[in-house]
Protein backbone atom coordinates (compact mmCIF):
# COMPACT_ATOMS: atom_id res chain seq x y z
CA UNK A 1 0.00 0.00 0.00
CA UNK A 2 3.12 2.12 0.37
CA UNK A 3 4.76 1.62 -3.13
CA UNK A 4 3.76 4.72 -5.89
CA UNK A 5 3.52 2.82 -8.71
CA UNK A 6 0.84 0.82 -10.69
CA UNK A 7 -0.57 -2.23 -8.32
CA UNK A 8 0.08 -4.65 -11.28
CA UNK A 9 2.94 -3.83 -11.58
CA UNK A 10 3.79 -4.50 -7.86
CA UNK A 11 1.32 -7.90 -8.40
CA UNK A 12 4.49 -9.25 -10.75
CA UNK A 13 7.16 -7.78 -8.61
CA UNK A 14 8.48 -11.44 -7.03
CA UNK A 15 9.46 -10.01 -3.66
CA UNK A 16 5.82 -8.58 -3.22
CA UNK A 17 3.77 -11.10 -4.18
CA UNK A 18 5.78 -14.30 -5.14
CA UNK A 19 4.48 -16.67 -7.85
CA UNK A 20 1.95 -14.73 -9.29
CA UNK A 21 2.21 -14.32 -12.88
CA UNK A 22 0.63 -11.86 -15.74
CA UNK A 23 -2.09 -13.95 -15.95
CA UNK A 24 -3.39 -14.48 -12.86
CA UNK A 25 -2.57 -11.00 -11.97
CA UNK A 26 -4.75 -9.57 -14.59
CA UNK A 27 -7.84 -11.81 -13.82
CA UNK A 28 -7.38 -11.07 -9.90
CA UNK A 29 -7.21 -7.27 -10.42
CA UNK A 30 -10.89 -8.15 -12.35
CA UNK A 31 -12.15 -10.17 -9.79
CA UNK A 32 -11.34 -7.84 -7.30
CA UNK A 33 -12.41 -4.57 -9.81
CA UNK A 34 -9.60 -2.76 -9.31
CA UNK A 35 -7.98 -0.99 -12.76
CA UNK A 36 -4.31 -2.10 -13.69
CA UNK A 37 -2.95 1.15 -13.77
CA UNK A 38 -4.41 2.08 -10.27
CA UNK A 39 -1.53 3.17 -7.80
CA UNK A 40 -0.51 1.00 -4.82
CA UNK A 41 -0.79 4.49 -2.51
CA UNK A 42 -4.59 5.20 -4.04
CA UNK A 43 -5.84 1.48 -2.66
CA UNK A 44 -8.22 1.71 -0.16
CA UNK A 45 -7.96 -1.19 2.54
CA UNK A 46 -10.97 -2.82 1.05
CA UNK A 47 -9.76 -2.88 -2.28
CA UNK A 48 -6.57 -4.78 -0.53
CA UNK A 49 -8.80 -6.92 0.94
CA UNK A 50 -11.22 -7.80 -2.01
CA UNK A 51 -8.06 -8.11 -3.97
CA UNK A 52 -6.29 -11.15 -1.48
CA UNK A 53 -9.07 -12.92 -1.82
CA UNK A 54 -9.29 -12.89 -5.29
CA UNK A 55 -5.70 -13.87 -5.83
CA UNK A 56 -6.30 -16.55 -3.38
CA UNK A 57 -9.66 -17.69 -5.61
CA UNK A 58 -8.07 -17.52 -9.01
CA UNK A 59 -4.80 -19.52 -8.13
CA UNK A 60 -7.25 -21.94 -6.16
CA UNK A 61 -9.35 -21.88 -9.34
CA UNK A 62 -6.62 -22.22 -12.06
CA UNK A 63 -4.78 -25.10 -9.60
CA UNK A 64 -8.61 -27.59 -10.33
CA UNK A 65 -8.01 -26.14 -13.85
CA UNK A 66 -4.48 -27.47 -14.74
CA UNK A 67 -3.18 -24.00 -15.47
CA UNK A 68 -3.09 -22.03 -18.07
CA UNK A 69 -1.93 -23.49 -21.61
CA UNK A 70 -2.14 -21.34 -24.98
CA UNK A 71 0.46 -23.40 -27.11
CA UNK A 72 1.28 -26.82 -26.95
CA UNK A 73 2.06 -27.23 -23.37
CA UNK A 74 1.41 -30.56 -21.64
CA UNK A 75 1.89 -30.88 -17.68
CA UNK A 76 3.20 -33.93 -16.14
CA UNK A 77 0.07 -36.28 -16.61
CA UNK A 78 0.09 -35.26 -20.57
CA UNK A 79 -3.11 -32.85 -20.62
CA UNK A 80 -3.27 -28.78 -21.25
CA UNK A 81 -4.18 -26.79 -18.86
CA UNK A 82 -7.74 -25.17 -18.83
CA UNK A 83 -7.73 -22.08 -17.32
CA UNK A 84 -7.82 -20.32 -20.37
CA UNK A 85 -10.58 -20.94 -21.10
CA UNK A 86 -12.45 -19.60 -18.48
CA UNK A 87 -10.00 -16.72 -18.45
CA UNK A 88 -12.38 -13.52 -17.51
CA UNK A 89 -10.23 -10.70 -19.04
CA UNK A 90 -6.33 -12.37 -20.25
CA UNK A 91 -6.32 -12.70 -23.65
CA UNK A 92 -9.85 -11.62 -24.39
CA UNK A 93 -9.03 -8.24 -26.06
CA UNK A 94 -11.55 -6.79 -28.28
CA UNK A 95 -14.03 -9.44 -26.82
CA UNK A 96 -17.54 -9.00 -24.37
CA UNK A 97 -16.59 -8.82 -20.76
CA UNK A 98 -18.40 -11.77 -19.33
CA UNK A 99 -20.30 -9.74 -16.95
CA UNK A 100 -21.44 -6.56 -18.58
CA UNK A 101 -20.50 -6.96 -22.25
CA UNK A 102 -18.44 -3.98 -22.78
CA UNK A 103 -15.28 -4.76 -24.67
CA UNK A 104 -12.14 -6.25 -22.91
CA UNK A 105 -9.02 -3.46 -23.35
CA UNK A 106 -5.40 -3.85 -23.27
CA UNK A 107 -2.80 -1.46 -22.35
CA UNK A 108 1.10 -2.01 -21.64
CA UNK A 109 2.45 -2.03 -17.96
CA UNK A 110 6.62 -1.79 -17.40
CA UNK A 111 6.85 -3.97 -20.89
CA UNK A 112 3.65 -6.26 -20.02
CA UNK A 113 0.22 -7.18 -21.10
CA UNK A 114 -2.52 -5.93 -19.24
CA UNK A 115 -6.34 -7.04 -19.47
CA UNK A 116 -9.02 -5.06 -18.36
CA UNK A 117 -12.65 -4.24 -18.67
CA UNK A 118 -13.07 -0.51 -18.31
CA UNK A 119 -16.58 -0.86 -16.77
CA UNK A 120 -16.31 -3.96 -14.06
CA UNK A 121 -12.54 -2.03 -13.07
CA UNK A 122 -12.63 0.98 -12.11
Amino acid sequence: QNRRRPIKTALLDQSVVAGLGNIYADEALFKSGILPETLCTDLQLKQIERLRAAIIQVLETSIEAGGTTFSNFLNVKGINGNYGGVAWVYNRTGEPCRVCSNLIQRTKLAGRSSHFCPQCQS
